[in-house]
């Protein structure tokens, strides 16, 4: 009976050395730390086939790597953001996304842009989403997601 008490209090502090090391990984330990890079500057000089290869250069940054960091350099600081959940201003926009962005499981349903304005349209775990972005001086200035529609 008293080697039935004693033995679990005398193996207890052995059970540590088996149990597995703690992880020295820090992408296993920590959650990767997010940039915000600086806002996009706008210029009258961007030419409306480079605002296109911003767009896409967006939008493969945002919906397709996920990657907030880049996607955010071509938001204007003051953007307008129509959402009536979110405030105007890209340090609303990234206190909202970053903390969920690298999580959601997105699928790619298209892309448009029909100069000033891009379209992206993907599913994610919000459900099915639109974004428009009206472009301006090279930089997304304006932003609208509540019942949009991806145009023909």
């Amino acid at each position: 009976m008293r080697a039935a008490f004693f033995l679990p209090v005398l193996a207890g502090p052995f059970t540590i050395l088996g149990a597995p090391a703690p992880s020295t990984d820090l992408t296993v330990t920590n959650k990767r730390q997010l940039v915000k890079p600086p806002p996009c500057v706008r210029s009258c000089e961007v030419t409306v086939e480079e605002t296109q290869a911003r767009h896409e250069k967006f939008a493969n940054a945002f919906i397709v790597k996920r990657d907030l960091t880049e996607a955010f350099k071509y938001i204007a600081e003051d953007y307008i953001n129509h959402n009536p959940l979110a405030q105007n201003g890209s340090d609303s926009a990234w206190s909202i996304l970053s903390p969920i962005w690298g999580n959601q499981s997105i699928t790619v349903l298209g892309t448009r842009f029909i100069y000033p304005q891009g379209w992206l349209n993907y599913q994610s775990t919000f459900g099915t989403v639109v974004d428009r972005f009206r472009w301006e001086g090279g930089c997304i200035a304006e932003h609208w997601d509540q019942g949009e529609q991806m145009p023909a």
